[in-house]
């Protein structure tokens, strides 16, 4: 058994250990307290930024709601000029889709205001906002496209719309119906019955289109067989009533 100079022995070995351990963390606390404090300090910080930024997306947010709406209410106020100003002032300054959704917004009050011009501008300026994802900016290319019709050149309209109604374009059946009245336009009938004959062909084709284009490919004769045909047994008749 140990006496009681042993259990003062061990104690004393405890002490001196313990005043070791202590004079260790000391030092390494020492050494190192600036970056464990910059640390902590940092994650408090990257905490609370996050937070604040949060905070701040959420304050953008409803203030960029707030503004759509106001601008909506000058649409229902028969104030589009106006509305369309609010519009594109948001869509300069907003983001998360408030920016694309305002500018669409903007062009359709500028139609309803009497500035076509203006309209087609304001869709331009989404065809080539950078920012935007591809199936907006092509939307606005689209729009802008439908907006400038009638003035716009035969080749130039056909051209443009040739990308836009590429198989797996996000747009590609109505850039087809639009591409289909360019050809008409231009006097290209056999075309425009091509074009109309692709979007019929499609099962993927929206009802209202299909419904569209199969109107108006009854207006030029049916399809290009159906049409060449009438036209073949026309000038067989012709021919056989001839003296």
């Amino acid at each position: 058994m140990r006496g009681r100079g042993s259990s003062t022995s061990d104690e004393f070995i405890r002490e001196v250990d313990e005043a070791v351990r202590q004079d260790r963390w000391l030092k390494l606390w020492r050494h190192y307290s600036t970056y464990i404090v910059g640390g902590a300090l940092a994650i408090v910080i990257g905490t609370g930024a996050g937070v604040a930024w949060r905070n701040y997306q959420e304050s953008q947010r409803l203030e960029e709601a707030r503004r759509y709406a106001a601008a909506e209410e000058l649409l229902r106020q028969d104030r589009p000029s106006e509305a369309a100003v609010a519009f594109l002032a948001l869509a300069e300054d907003a983001g998360g889709g408030y920016d694309v959704l305002a500018r669409l917004r903007a062009a359709e009050a500028q139609v309803e205001a009497g500035e076509a011009g203006a309209a087609a501008a304001s869709l331009d300026r989404l065809a080539e906002d950078g920012d935007a994802a591809p199936v907006y900016r092509q939307l606005g290319d689209l729009l802008a496209l439908q907006q400038n019709f009638d003035g716009a050149d035969a080749a130039a309209l056909t051209g443009r719309l040739a990308g836009l109604s590429e198989a797996n374009a996000p747009w590609r059946y109505s850039a087809l119906e639009l591409e289909a009245l360019a050809q008409l336009r231009a006097g290209e009938t056999e075309a425009a019955r091509r074009t109309l004959e692709t979007l019929l062909a499609d099962p993927l084709t929206p009802g209202n289109l299909s419904r569209r284009a199969a109107e108006l490919l009854a207006s030029l004769g049916g399809p290009l067989e159906t049409a060449e045909d009438a036209t073949a047994g026309e000038d067989a008749t012709a021919a056989e009533d001839a003296p």
